[in-house]
């Protein structure tokens, strides 16, 4: 996601924040970091609401993937 950020960065910048954001979640699940829910499910909306416009969007496919990544992720149980 840290590159389609890369390429929406010119194109239009609530796609390139989003798909950043989706990458810096992502790496913080990974680490084992602590997630704030309102972080996640803003960015859980935002990328519902690219998938509905996908079929205008070249991403479409990678705000899906992300979207369902970030849901395995937050419903994984967490060691504290």
């Amino acid at each position: 996601m840290a590159a389609h950020g890369q390429y929406w960065d010119k194109r239009d910048r609530r796609i390139a924040l989003a798909c950043r954001q989706a990458a810096s979640l992502i790496r913080a699940f990974l680490a084992g970091e602590r997630v704030d829910g309102r972080t996640y499910g803003g960015l859980h909306a935002r990328l519902l609401r690219l998938e509905a416009r996908g079929a205008n969007l070249q991403g479409y496919p990678n705000f899906f993937r992300a979207r369902e990544t970030l849901s395995a992720l937050y419903a994984k149980p967490r060691v504290r």
